[in-house]
């Protein structure tokens, strides 16, 4: 067989080239699309829609991952035209593997103002401490860069890949599996702060107490803002899950090299990621955190909802358990509230966000 550098559709089996299948024209445009306009949308958020706060820390992470997505299936775009050239194969596998650790890191910064607003008091952890797990991604994303290093280090224009790519897939594999326990143990956090809050929100009408605004319902387009958060972080786990199944075998080995599996567990996933969080782009979906209430003026009426439920949760222990200082035998009754009490009745409507 010649040289795959000469190679064409004519001469050489499509299955001698790097990808091992020919890109689908198709397909690579779609995620191209995808990514192209999911950055275009995100920069738009933060520096044309954005009142005061821009959310840089979110959409900066997200521009570079859809940055780098649109490098990697520009490149796949070409390599349809062209499966053998091995520099394309190389620059879009690199970028499409690194690429989604950024958006692990909009997700990891937003995090916290999202907690902070259904109650800090549901989370296992410091809510600060969680923009820590960037940290973990930081590793994983270094391995991954030396693996890719080593792995294309010896690549030839005439034969593809070599012997260095079984050196260095597995450090590759490394440093996604530890993105992949990231994301695991920052769903397992958040999925318990969405189901205190939610068993809070079923007992109450409310997920916590906020000294300057009190109880205030969430708003539905923050219910569908956490729904984004938790959905793409699955996606985000899932692709992380497959890209080390797929690494640790190597990258010249059958799951690598085929295109179904990519497209399903990579592109699609890690696009419905990125869509999803520009979509609920927190410029609009946490815009300044809390809407205040007029009329709240009643400190008194506030301080003692307060006491009531932070009594039941303190002494309490959990939701659901009987507790006989809180006067009820299943959950506490909040103050009942009159528009008498310096209270408009817009107050009582009033919703997160």
């Amino acid at each position: 067989m010649p040289s795959i550098a000469s190679c064409n559709f004519d001469t050489c089996p499509v299955a001698a080239s790097p990808y091992g299948y020919p890109p689908s024209s198709a397909a690579e445009a779609i995620f191209l699309i995808i990514h192209f306009g999911s950055l275009l949308a995100c920069l738009l958020y933060s520096f044309l829609l954005a009142e005061t706060n821009r959310w840089l820390e979110f959409s900066l992470p997200i521009s570079i991952a859809c940055f780098f997505e649109s490098i990697g299936y520009g490149v796949r775009l070409a390599s349809s035209f062209d499966p053998w050239n091995v520099a394309l194969y190389a620059t879009s596998t690199a970028f499409i593997i690194v690429a989604p650790a950024f958006v692990s890191a909009a997700i990891y910064f937003t995090v916290p103002e999202a907690i902070n607003i259904l109650g800090v008091e549901h989370s296992l952890i410091d809510i600060t401490r969680y923009p820590l797990f960037i940290w973990v991604d930081v590793v994983g994303f270094v391995l991954q860069l030396v693996g890719i290093i080593i792995s294309f280090s010896d690549l030839s224009p005439d034969t593809g890949l070599g012997q260095h790519a079984q050196v260095g897939s597995p450090i590759i594999a490394a440093g996604t599996a530890i993105q992949a326990v990231s994301l695991i143990l920052f769903l397992f956090l958040f999925s318990i702060v969405l189901l205190r809050a939610a068993v809070a929100n079923s007992q109450f009408g409310y997920t916590t107490f906020h000294p300057v605004h009190g109880f205030v319902p969430m708003a539905h387009r923050f219910k569908f803002f956490l729904a984004m958060l938790l959905i793409s972080s699955m996606c985000l786990f899932a692709r992380a899950l497959y890209q080390t199944i797929v690494l640790g075998d190597g990258l010249n080995s059958w799951t690598a090299k085929n295109q179904a599996l990519f497209a399903g567990l990579d592109s699609l996933l890690v696009g419905e990621a990125v869509v999803g969080l520009v979509v609920a782009h927190p410029v609009r979906f946490l815009r300044n955190g809390l809407e205040k209430r007029r009329g709240s003026g009643n400190t008194s009426i506030v301080a003692e909802e307060q006491r009531v439920v932070s009594e039941y949760y303190i002494r309490g222990g959990q939701l659901g358990t009987g507790n006989p200082q809180c006067g009820t035998r299943d959950r506490p009754e909040r103050p009942n509230r009159r528009i008498g009490d310096d209270l408009t009745p817009l107050s009582s409507r009033t919703h997160f966000i």
